[in-house]
């Protein structure tokens, strides 16, 4: 009973439209009501930024199916992405990019996002100096050589849909490791599908060595298996090994209705705890108006639908593995791949609404996301 309070009272600290703040007309708006605001006020900005030709690239509808799914994991040489480039933007440009993205992430997501984007150029410093060390005869000088420029902070891109004006619109920013989706409705803000990845996820050696990108989600799973026990893991453990296919990334809906692994129903307190915090680690990356109202869906769901699943050896945060968290209004998958140099340092990591990507459920709309190899 206690932990259903707990996650209960999780959900109602900000309760969608709950608390209230005086505008100088005398008019009570929620606290969502003015992020909504001002996350226009900063796409408004930015949108006032670019020239007629970037507009064009930029701007869309939201009934254009295409350009709301085009987002990708992958390096951009190898899913060609849609939008405005950070790469031509001008100084004014990419800080009105920057205060759009600050407007509707927390500190923390906007950190999560900064740093992933940031760590493209640490990647490619690393494969540069490991081509470096490479014998020109080496046929895997030219593999590497054909990466780089794929590796590169400026290889984002943004997408603004709908009209502003309207109560209806969103935004996307995607490049390698990167796919932010944000979508207002009526007055509602959804950050679904959230795409976040490193590759290293602990930089090995130079000068940034030790640190590390999406480290939390990773700590936060590993408590809740550590405190299962035998008959626990035996539920939550669906194989020995990682199923490549298992991932829900891009054109992966087919999957979110197939939930997996032990039921929140058979954890005790302490165990719930762990769990709603590890949900809590990826609802904070939105602001607390959106992470808000996401987590109130939860809620009305029940902790009892929440499934907890896991891939792969238990105990080895050095080894490949996966988990997801499962509910009618939440699918989180987190999986260790394996990196360049050997060893498993890389991840990939999502957070997704099976009822609500891309707004959908509030939208009226379908979008159906292509296949990604």
């Amino acid at each position: 009973m206690r932990s259903h309070l707990l996650f209960a009272l999780a959900g109602a600290a900000l309760v969608p439209g709950g608390a209230m703040a005086a505008a100088e007309d005398g008019h009570a708006i929620t606290l969502e009501e003015s992020r909504v605001a001002a996350m226009r006020q900063a796409t408004e900005a930015f949108l006032d930024t670019l020239d007629d030709s970037q507009r064009a690239q930029a701007v869309t509808g939201l009934d254009d199916e295409s350009a709301r799914t085009s987002w990708s994991n992958l390096p951009v040489n190898f899913a060609p992405r849609t939008g405005a480039a950070v790469a031509g933007m001008t100084t004014d440009q990419r800080k009105a990019l920057h205060a759009l993205m600050a407007a509707a992430l927390s500190s923390q997501g906007y950190l999560k996002s900064t740093t992933i984007i940031w760590h493209e150029d640490v990647l490619h410093e690393l494969v540069s100096q490991s081509m470096a060390e490479l014998e020109d005869s080496d046929p895997r000088r030219a593999q590497a050589a054909t990466m780089l420029p794929a590796y590169d902070s400026e290889l984002f891109y943004v997408k603004i849909y709908g009209d502003l004006a309207g109560a209806d619109w969103g935004w996307t920013v995607t490049g390698h490791h990167y796919a932010a989706n944000f979508t207002v409705s009526e007055g509602r803000i959804a950050f679904v599908p959230l795409f976040l990845g490193a590759n290293p996820q602990i930089v090995p050696d130079g000068r940034y060595a030790g640190w590390r990108i999406l480290q939390h989600e990773a700590d936060r799973a590993f408590a809740l298996m550590a405190s299962l026990d035998t008959d626990q893991i035996a539920k939550a453990v669906i194989a020995p090994t990682v199923d490549d296919e298992a991932f829900v990334g891009k054109g992966q809906q087919a999957r979110l209705a197939d939930a997996k692994g032990i039921e929140a129903s058979q954890l005790d307190d302490r165990q719930r705890i762990y769990l709603t915090g590890l949900i809590d680690e990826y609802l904070g990356n939105a602001s607390d108006e959106a992470a808000a109202r996401q987590r109130s869906a939860i809620v009305a769901d029940g902790m009892d639908s929440l499934h907890f699943a896991w891939w792969g050896p238990v105990g080895e945060p050095g080894a490949r593995y996966m988990f997801r968290v499962q509910g009618p209004s939440i699918l989180i998958d987190y999986v260790r791949e394996q990196s360049g140099g050997g060893g498993y340092n890389h991840v990939h990591s999502i957070v997704r609404d099976p009822t609500n990507d891309y707004g959908s459920d509030w939208l009226g709309r379908h979008y159906e996301e292509a296949h990604q190899d």
